[in-house]
């Protein structure tokens, strides 16, 4: 009977192990919050960690500036999965601040890797930064125009969606469909009084059709972030007195940007990094709106000063050839002395 019980808890173990199995893992359910809450805060397009863009299917498979951090089928072999693997107290763990994941997180993980990896085309994950806009704001009614608007944009595969099931506010985003934009395309933003997010970002977006920004009074997010504008696009923002998020990183712009950016009391946070922005630039900008966060990135402390040269070491001495041990010559033995013979008696 006692040999009976292990074998009984083996089944039963074993029985629960192939039962769990079988369910497939669910991206949007089981997948989507732990990559939202651990790593889209670090990874998204106001924060661009390593150059890992996690908020989307694309620049999650894409990966980081050293190359793709997962193998779909090989959660061993997955960068990812490593670094979520690794112990609290490893400087290679992810996420590097707050509690590590679970067992049960990294399993979860382990098992959609193993399953292949599967995102459901056209799903994204919420930005580290939430919306600036109350949950609560219903927005304003819909005309004709915004109808006509946001359909000929969604029809050109530009993401327009409603920030909430219970408001009429919206998102647009040109950043997924590629760099390519029409000055038709951003001309119609102004029928659309409901647009409050506006992604640009990676877009061929120039200082002239920046132009079609200046009408979007309402916008409280903007990110222009990778595009070809300078100094000159940001008289176009001016107007805009809700903004509270302006993505500049990655573009030409510069300690001028202050003449257009000064006025925005609104702003609560800007990405000039990547940029001709000054320290000393940046520092003034804080100053003239009270409470905006300058997010400059990260910047890499100066080098050491040059160690001195090292003094000459001074001249090795000729080695002294050991001296030959002196044999000394074996003395030559002297002869013996005979001792005379004893005299016979006669």
């Amino acid at each position: 009977m006692t040999r009976s019980v292990p074998l009984v808890v083996t089944v039963v173990v074993l029985t629960g192990f192939r039962g769990s199995a079988a369910a497939e893992v669910d991206f949007a359910k089981d997948v989507k919050p732990i990559l939202e809450n651990t790593c889209v805060r670090c990874h998204n397009p106001e924060k661009v960690k390593g150059k890992l863009l996690m908020h989307t299917k694309e620049g999650f498979f894409k990966g980081s500036e050293n190359g793709p951090i997962l193998v779909a089928g090989k959660p061993e072999e997955s960068t990812l999965y490593k670094l979520v693997n690794q112990p609290k107290t490893s400087e290679d763990r992810m996420p590097p601040e707050g509690d590590p994941l679970s067992k049960e997180q990294i399993a979860v993980l382990h098992s959609w890797i193993k399953e292949g990896a599967k995102w459901p085309d056209g799903m994204m994950l919420k930005s580290a930064v939430a919306s600036s806009q109350p949950k609560d704001d219903p927005g304003l009614p819909i005309g004709d125009a915004e109808k006509a608007a946001v359909a000929k944009l969604q029809g050109s595969g530009v993401l327009a969606l409603r920030l909430a099931q219970n408001t009429n506010l919206l998102r647009v985003d040109f950043s997924l469909r590629g760099k390519e934009i029409k000055d038709e395309e951003l001309a119609l933003l102004k029928d659309i009084p409901n647009l409050v997010e506006l992604n640009l970002g990676g877009t061929n977006l120039t200082d002239a059709n920046a132009a079609h920004l200046k009408p979007l009074a309402n916008l409280t997010r903007l990110q222009l972030h990778n595009t070809k504008i300078t100094d000159a696009a940001l008289p176009n923002v001016q107007g805009m007195t809700k903004l509270a998020s302006l993505n500049l990183y990655g573009t030409a712009i510069s300690d001028q940007a202050l003449a257009s950016l000064g006025g925005l009391k609104s702003l609560k946070r800007i990405y000039v990094w990547q940029t001709k922005m000054t320290p000393d630039g940046a520092k003034k900008l804080a100053i003239a709106v009270p409470g905006l966060d300058v997010e400059r990135g990260y910047e890499a402390p100066p080098p050491p000063p040059p160690m001195p040269p090292k003094p000459a070491a001074p001249p090795a001495k000729p080695k002294e050839e050991p001296k030959k041990p002196e044999v000394k010559k074996p003395e030559a033995k002297k002869p013996e002395a005979k001792k005379p013979e004893p005299k016979k008696p006669r």
